[in-house]
């Protein structure tokens, strides 16, 4: 009689680990799948593919019209969720002075999948112009002409219908190798517009 106790205390033992397993799981489970979900824990890169209106003779102007061919990379390091993006905005710097701005389009990262690439096109100003004082202008002329210009990419990514929570990233990109290569960009998701 007492090994039939025994016995029966065991297997509710048993079962209450398991059930309190399963439960756990059931629980544990979509909060994982929530928290996979972040984009900040992926990886983000931009890379300066070629500048359109800024060479020897349009430098030497006080007004210029650049167009910044950008690659922006992003690699999924979840294993379920997709990482997808309605449409972004990105804006070009030289020296804090705003020297394009330009649509990304939407695009979806594969979950634990090789990088989703975009391509994007900043370009100069409202007018399409970007004036540039004589120093900065003459600064920018000699870097372009060495190949260590170095510009600020600011870009910001929303969701479907999230516009007020976007994902900004801060890059710097240059013309420093042929071909050029992506740079790693800072991502920040903890702030609301």
């Amino acid at each position: 009689m007492e090994k039939k106790r025994q016995g029966t205390r065991d297997m509710d033992v048993c079962s209450g680990i398991i059930g309190f397993a399963v439960g756990f799981m059931m629980l544990a489970f979509p909060i994982c799948v929530i928290l996979s979900g972040n984009p900040k824990s992926d990886h983000y890169s931009m890379g300066l593919v070629g500048i359109d209106g800024l060479d020897d003779k349009t430098t030497a102007a006080e007004s210029v019209s650049p167009a910044f061919n950008l690659t922006l990379s992003v690699g999924s390091r979840h294993w379920v969720v997709q990482n997808c993006f309605s449409h972004g905005q990105v804006t070009v710097s030289y020296a804090g002075v705003p020297m394009g701005e330009g649509r990304v389009r939407g695009f979806c990262a594969e979950p634990r999948s090789a990088a989703a690439e975009v391509n994007a096109v900043a370009r100069g100003g409202k007018a399409g112009t970007v004036t540039l004082p004589d120093g900065l202008r003459r600064s920018m002329e000699a870097e372009l002409r060495w190949g260590a210009a170095e510009f600020d990419v600011e870009a910001r990514l929303f969701r479907d219908g999230d516009t007020s929570r976007p994902v900004l990233l801060l890059c710097k990109v240059g013309l420093f190798h042929a071909p050029p290569l992506s740079s790693q960009c800072q991502a920040f998701t903890d702030f609301v517009i």
